[in-house]
């Protein structure tokens, strides 16, 4: 198939889902006065803020997906309910060894610092190129002990499935946190963009290789992500997360580099998805791997993920603990 019939498939496939954000005119206006920048020079283009939104939109589109697409593969999309989640390999998140050991080191420098319950954000030079990982979300986690209040927190949360005591027989429950164990960042586009380029300035003023800034928790998220984490004897660890989204409708992506491995599973007649992942810039091993699977319950959906940060699990052990459950 054509490049062409490609990006006409897949624009086809999201036009359903194009939403308008308020900034959009500023941030097409801004991709055309570069576009007409590189073919005419500097010219004024006022006029062309009379173009119907429709417009802008599909420019927008061609002009984001259009250059990312050569490097783009997806790799699954799946909706249930009220949530999508899909994944997809990013040639731009392949990381060499140098860039991966240097996150490793800032994110473990920062969340040494952090207090329970606090999140922030890390920004290194070595991403600059990196469009796709603006910053590194960090996280030190507001652990719950108490395995009956955990389970009275997620009743309370609408998820109808209780962690257990155990998985494998092995792996007792050491404590549930809200949010991702491995650092999340929730924040609209132009705050995003706001923070980064903040983060870009300390770059500048400091002369250092990287920066962080801590980050507010939000008031209120539409999606709900609650993790039960699970130890052995050996501190090998799984991670038991799931998420709904009782008030709103989500699209959930995971992005990863050409070398992660994925792999279709049919899970207690439930279509599941695994991933391999060994330059994952989120964990302190750099390696994770990952079950997860999608429910539906009147109209709403939760998704489950089951995953380890620790090399020495198989896949056949993930599997087998995914059944279980």
């Amino acid at each position: 198939m054509s490049i062409e019939h490609q990006l006409k498939d897949e624009f086809q496939h999201n036009a359903k889902n194009v939403v308008c954000p308020p900034s959009i005119n500023m941030r097409v206006m801004s991709a055309y006065k570069e576009l007409v920048k590189e073919k005419k020079g500097d010219q004024p283009v006022e006029r062309r803020r009379r173009w119907p939104k429709a417009v802008m939109v599909i420019l927008l589109i061609a002009v984001v997906s259009g250059f990312a697409y050569a490097g783009r593969t997806l790799l699954f999309e799946e909706t249930k309910g009220n949530m999508t989640m899909s994944a997809v390999t990013l040639e731009e998140l392949k990381l060499s060894k140098t860039q991966l050991e240097r996150i490793s080191q800032a994110r473990s420098e920062v969340k040494a610092q952090l207090n329970p319950g606090e999140s922030a954000v890390v920004y290194l030079t070595d991403l600059d190129n990196v469009r796709s990982l603006p910053f590194i979300p960090v996280s030190q986690p507001d652990v719950n002990e108490d395995l009956n209040a955990w389970r009275k927190e997620l009743k309370d949360r609408h998820f109808d499935r209780m962690p257990p005591d155990s998985i494998l027989g092995t792996y007792r429950f050491a404590g549930g946190m809200k949010l991702s164990p491995f650092g999340a960042y929730m924040g609209s586009e132009t705050d995003s963009a706001a923070l980064l380029e903040e983060l870009k300035a300390g770059i500048e003023e400091t002369g250092q290789d990287f920066i962080w800034s801590k980050t507010p928790a939000p008031a209120s998220l539409p999606l709900l992500t609650y993790t039960t984490v699970y130890r052995n004897a050996d501190h090998a660890t799984l991670y038991l997360i799931m998420e709904n989204a009782p008030d709103s409708n989500v699209k959930i992506q995971l992005s990863a580099p050409p070398s992660a491995e994925y792999e279709e599973l049919d899970l207690n007649g439930h279509a599941a998805h695994y991933f391999k992942n060994d330059s994952y810039v989120y964990t302190d091993s750099l390696f994770y791997q990952e079950i997860s699977w999608m429910i539906e319950q009147g109209g709403k959906s939760v998704i489950y993920r089951l995953g380890s940060d620790s090399p020495a699990m198989s896949k056949e052990q993930l599997v087998e603990a995914a059944k279980n459950l």
